[in-house]
This record gives C-alpha cells, structure tokens and sequence, in this order.
C-alpha cells in the first residue's frame, strides 16, 4: 500500500542538462569530424550570455586575433552537438554553463561556398575560470549586443545567431504602450510643465544628421579602444 506521502509527492524528474569533462587540454582531431553527406564540416559552438546583465562573452580569433568570434570547433563523431558546443566553449573560452536552447544551424560560407554548419548553442553562464586549455592563445572580453554586432560583422552567420538570441531587444521585456486609468488619473494630478513650441530649420536637420554620421563611423573604432582597456576578471 503506498502512503500519502508517496502519493503527494511526485517522482524526482530525470535531469536533462548536458555534461561534460573538463581537461587541461584541447582535443584536437580533425579527422574525427562530422560531416555530412556533402562532406560538409559540422561545427557546434555556444554564444555564452550572463542574463544579469545581458551581456555575452566572445573571444579572439586564432587565425586573426583582431577578430571576434563566438567559441566553436568541430562536432566529433563521439559527442553530441550540445558535448561538442560545451567542450569548445571550455576549452576556448574557459566557461562553465548549461546550455538553454539551440538558436540554429548557421552556414558558413567561403568564396560563395559553403565551408561548415555552425550549430550553435544559448549557453548561461555559470562560472568563468582563469586557467583553461587555449588561454594563452586566446583573449576574452564582454560585449552587449550592440557591441557584438560591430565586432562580429566580417562573420555573418554569427550575427544571425546573436540576433535570435535573448540579448537581441526584440526578445526585452516591452514597456506598456498606454496608460492604465489610475495611471492616467495619478498623472494629471502633477502639475502640468509650461511647453514652448520650436521650429526645425534646415541647418539645424544637417547638423544633427551629420552629427549622426559621424557617430556611426566612428561606433567601431570606439569599441575596439575600449576593448584594448577591458579584461575578464574571473
């Protein structure tokens, strides 16, 4: 006969989070990639984001440092996609996590060809550790989404998974468009502030649309000085 504490107490539900092992170093065999049947190279990676402050880490390219990627690196025949994109972003990247959701499968293209699949994963970070398998060839820095879609602009498919991800504003938290009526109420009680009307001349649109220009020009050379001065601090 089962009591009723069995019966008010549901069974403990499997866990689904993907693990792996964490070594001192990199597995490198390139002769064990996936591909598929067009001999196409699988790769899985992970766009590591800190929900607190919806922020993202992504590090320094091998083949040219000045570039930003996300980690990422082959699928071997003897993990899963999720082993894979954590594995890498551990051994690249040095950080801990659990991965959210898959945001796509990303093609890379290369002289209008198709050079890999990039599976990418939504990983949360859990821990950033000083002493992983690649520090010494990598650099790692935080970016806001803004700020990942300058560094990653010579990688497409990257910006395409950024921009599915939570750290795009099309997945924020949206502001209420109206009032409700004890809003509007509790608002017309403030005292009204006086209004003055102003004109626009035409100079005055040049200037600002020139003072925009110049902003934008110059977005991507401020972000690489600021991330010449940043560092993570695990």
């Amino acid at each position: 006969m089962i009591s009723p504490r069995q019966l008010s107490t549901p069974p403990p539900e499997e866990s689904t989070e993907t693990l792996i092992k964490y070594t001192k170093k990199a597995r490198h065999g390139h002769g064990k990639d996936v591909t598929d049947a067009h001999n196409v190279r699988q790769v899985a990676g992970c766009l590591a984001i800190d929900p607190v402050t919806n922020r993202c880490i992504l590090i320094s390219s091998s083949k040219n440092p000045e570039a930003w990627v996300i980690p990422k690196g082959g699928w071997e025949i003897d993990e899963t996609q999720e082993e894979a994109a954590l594995r890498e972003t551990w051994e690249e990247a040095g950080l801990k996590g659990r991965i959210i959701r898959k945001l796509g499968v990303f093609v890379e293209r290369a002289n209008k060809r198709i050079k890999a699949h990039h599976w990418i994963f939504e990983m949360e970070i859990y821990e950033i550790v000083k002493k992983f398998p690649e520090r010494k060839k990598r650099d790692r820095r935080w970016f806001t989404y803004d700020e990942a879609m300058l560094a990653t602009q010579n990688n497409p498919y990257i910006q395409e998974a950024i921009r599915v991800s939570i750290l795009s504003p099309a997945h924020q938290p949206k502001k209420p468009l109206s009032l409700t009526a004890e809003e509007e109420e509790s608002d017309s009680s403030l005292p009204s502030t006086p209004t003055t009307a102003t004109t626009t001349t035409t100079q005055d649109t040049t200037a600002a649309t020139t003072t925009t220009n110049e902003k934008s020009n110059d977005a991507f050379q401020t972000l690489q000085e600021l991330m010449e001065n940043t560092s993570i601090s695990p």
